[in-house]
């Protein structure tokens, strides 16, 4: 086993024990870290070493002070008497950088650039997995890459990461939907079509996820929290690549076929990867609706059982570029596709409606099939350039995403009385499209000072969609085209936005303060209803976080960020999707935006217990909301604007190297959730739906044999009462397991495992208030048995290595 040199452990026991040394000095030395492509670098160790002898000749010198760098990169040493000084600076994976200064005044050395080393990685040879969690200010970082848990698609990765709920094709972050970005890229695209692209992206690909709950002002004000997807990328010089294969095993068999590849020179960064997904999926779901007359006594009662087979073929492939034109510019180019031809889903329902004493009246069965296809193109170009020697940079970017949706539905269901005689048939079908054409640039500027870092940027988006629904009633035996429930949508969004961010840190004490405005104009179009919605207006988004580090190294924050929701172009469609004639789904022209504002108290304790305390209010909150129409038996959801809601919640993560063989992160979280929304089928205005709740997620990652490269990850999910909407959520909990094997000199990668082993995650959802009563029991495939192997080829030493570091080494990798 190698070890680490002799000079660098003498540092890092220096870093370790550098809170014992007092505050008698004078200066300061501040600077920024960043890699090869101007990126931050978080954790890097920092060491202000002093030399021994003044004068002639190359002086001694000894390790007398020590930092980290922050989430931008930045550090700063305090206390420094007047010298000379070597500061070093160490990075597992990069070469280590020493600066010789004289001290006579504070210094801000700027930018200091770190390149990759690989003979760095073979030096700290490993005893126990790198710690998956690392806990930021408004950021929680799950690094995953290699590890098991990465067997299967994103979606089932998100699953298991710490403060993400999955719902039924959906996604929740601190009880709303999070915007998301993959590799600091936003994904336009709505909630449930993000929810496809995620479910056929292989998780093998991606390095960490990033669960950002108080987002800066350089971020788009959209949305009350940010989940950012990090993909691996290539770190060495060099080529490697990777061929994988994953086989799910529910009701039906699923797999994936992928490819990943990664080139690296002096001046060019490539790589690129390609995913082939043919699945097939079953969900069952049971259904009820109790009506009633006025005066609340159940008239009727509506039983049905529904259940789907998916058959899907999704194609995605990335391409990335990375150009090093010369020390000061640099050049991203990137593509990515997503096509999803000819997914067909087959639906059916049996449904039995009872008297109000429970005898048969009648019975229907609906039969639907649907054929859709669906394409995604996006393209980025970035350029960035270093100003001065400082460290200035001007970052531009531009993005052209293509969207387009076609979809094929025809519906037939049958009515039978209580004897099973024949009573009538309903049918008809539809023919739907969607294309959108997505336009982004922005500019952003930063300047980081003596006093503090400036960051400041604008940005402009626009989106232009065009929607069609023509419905066709088949009831006569022809299609005769009905031009009351067909339309053509036209929507347009534009948003010109600029901001202003200032950082700094002193002493004990870190501070962030930025402010973002945005200029939302938007217009809507409805062929057969008019203009339908027309909105412009101009809002300010404040934010600011306050962290000081106590005496014993301890960290106290507090942050404050106001936000936006703005409906989607889905949402303000008012088209209506029937499930039969009785069910249906429909959008809302009339929507506006949610604001929300969050407030968060911190502490974090020896950086490996952390407590988060939220207030969160949000008024005009979009949801969906689901209403019986008791007088004529039909159930609508619509997408709705809720009056507010509100969240008390109390977070506590806990994540450490526990014994060289496990590593261990609970998170955890007390919440208490109340809304208010109009009842718009009820006699009563208004309704308020509320919940005490616990959530809590459980993650073990444990090395069963090192000498044999066999581990393994446990993880464990626990919700408590929850609500959405008008809808109240059971307790469910999913426990999976998987085994991780390397072989072929760490080549080959095995990996086996089951997702919710006791198939306990599917819960009954219910709606229960004044004249309302309707739930669904939805049971898509939880528990999946997962198979999945990886062969690496070419230079892949150094992707390997970051998975191995020695458990004291892992400290220092860590947010001081």
């Amino acid at each position: 086993m190698m070890t680490i040199p002799a000079h660098i452990r003498c540092i890092l026991i220096v870093v370790l024990f550098c809170g014992l040394y007092g505050y008698a000095q004078e200066y300061s030395i501040t600077g920024t870290v960043i890699d090869t492509e101007d990126q931050p670098i978080s954790f890097v160790t920092v060491v202000a070493n002093k030399a021994i002898v003044e004068g002639e000749g190359n002086p001694g010198f000894e390790p007398i002070q020590g930092s980290s760098t922050d989430e931008a990169g930045k550090f700063t040493l305090d206390g420094l008497e007047t010298g000379t000084y070597l500061i070093s600076f160490l990075y597992l994976g990069y070469h280590v950088k020493s600066v010789n200064v004289k001290i006579d005044g504070n210094i801000d050395l700027g930018m200091v650039r770190l390149e990759e080393s690989r003979e760095d990685l073979d030096e700290a040879v490993v005893t126990s997995k790198r710690p998956a969690i690392v806990k930021e200010p408004g950021k929680l970082v799950f690094n995953v890459e290699g590890t098991s848990i990465t067997n299967g698609n994103v979606i089932q990765l998100l699953a298991k990461t710490p403060g993400v709920l999955v719902l039924p094709e959906s996604i929740s972050v601190k009880n709303s939907t999070p915007v998301v970005y993959i590799n600091d890229r936003r994904v336009y695209l709505s909630s449930s079509e993000v929810y496809s692209l995620l479910t056929n992206t292989d998780a093998g690909v991606i390095k960490a996820i990033e669960v950002i709950t108080n987002p800066g002002a350089q971020y788009d004000a959209e949305g009350g929290s940010v989940l950012n997807i990090i993909t691996s990328r290539a770190i060495s010089v060099g080529y490697k690549g990777t061929v994988s294969t994953n086989y799910q095993q529910g009701v039906y068999p699923k797999y994936s076929f992928g490819t990943s590849q990664f080139y690296k020179n002096n001046w060019l960064s490539l790589s690129g990867d390609y995913t082939f997904s043919p699945r097939k999926e079953f969900k069952d779901q049971e259904d009820m609706i109790r009506y009633f007359d006025p005066f609340l006594n159940v008239q009727s009662l509506w039983e049905s059982d529904f259940n789907r087979t998916t058959r899907s073929y999704a194609h995605q492939g990335n391409v990335n570029a990375n150009f090093t034109i010369n020390e000061k510019n640099s050049l991203s180019v990137v593509a990515s596709a997503f096509v999803a031809p000819d997914t067909e889903y087959n639906n059916r329902v049996d449904a039995e409606i009872r008297n109000a004493n429970r005898e048969l009246d009648s019975t229907f069965n609906t039969m639907s099939f649907l054929n859709n296809t669906k394409s995604n193109y996006s393209f980025n170009a970035t350029h960035r350039t270093v100003l001065n020697e400082k460290g200035s940079s001007l970052k531009t970017s531009v993005n052209y995403i293509l969207y387009d949706d076609e979809q094929f539905q025809e519906v037939a269901s049958d009515y039978f009385d209580a004897a099973g005689e024949f009573i009538r048939t309903n049918s008809f079908f539809t023919n739907a499209m969607q294309n959108s054409d997505i336009i982004t640039a922005q500019t952003d500027l930063s300047i980081p000072m003596q006093a503090g870092d400036f960051a400041l940027g604008v940005k402009y988006s626009n989106i232009d969609t065009d929607s069609g629904l023509e419905f066709f009633n088949t009831n006569s035996g022809t299609a005769e085209f009905e031009p009351a429930l067909s339309d053509e949508f036209l929507y347009e969004e534009a948003i010109y936005a600029g901001y202003l961010e200032y950082s700094a840190g002193w002493e004990k004490w870190a501070l962030n303060v930025g402010v973002r405005a945005e200029k939302t104009v938007i217009e809507g179009t409805s062929n057969s209803l008019g203009t339908v919605n027309n909105q412009d207006y101009f809002e300010l988004f404040p934010s600011i976080s306050l962290d000081r580090t106590l005496d014993d190294g301890n960290v106290l924050g507090l942050s404050y960020a106001r936000r936006i929701t703005r409906p989607r172009y889905q949402s303000l469609n008012p088209f209506k999707y029937f499930l039969n004639e009785n069910n249906f789904n429909a959008g809302n022209p009339n929507l506006v935006p949610a604001i929300d504002n969050k407030i968060k108290l911190s502490y974090s304790y020896k950086n490996q217990l952390f407590f988060d305390l939220y207030y969160h209010h949000t008024e005009n909150v979009l949801s969906i909301l689901t209403f019986q129409d008791n007088l004529n038996r039909v159930i609508r959801s619509v997408d709705s604007n809720l009056i507010q809601d509100f969240q008390y919640s109390l977070d506590v993560i806990y994540a450490a190297s526990v014994t060289p063989w496990l590593y261990l992160s609970i998170y955890s979280s007390g919440f208490y959730f109340e809304n208010e929304f109009y009842s718009v089928e009820s006699v009563q205005e208004t309704y308020s739906n509320s919940t005490f709740g616990v959530y809590g997620q459980l993650y073990g990652g444990f090395t069963l044999i090192e000498e044999k490269q066999l581990t393994a990850d446990l993880t464990a999910v626990y919700l408590s009462d929850y609500i959405y909407g008008s809808y109240d959520y059971g307790n469910q909990l999913s426990v999976s397991l998987s085994f991780q094997k390397k072989f072929w000199n760490n080549r080959a990668r095995l990996s086996v495992g089951v997702d919710d082993i006791f198939n306990s995650y599917n819960v009954p959802i219910a709606s229960k208030y004044y004249n309302q009563d309707n739930s669904y029991f939805p049971m898509p495939e939880s528990r999946l048995f997962t198979l999945g192997f990886r062969y690496s080829f070419g230079n892949i030493i150094l992707k390997e290595n970051t998975r191995k570091i020695e458990l004291n080494e892992t400290e220092r990798l860590q947010k001081q």
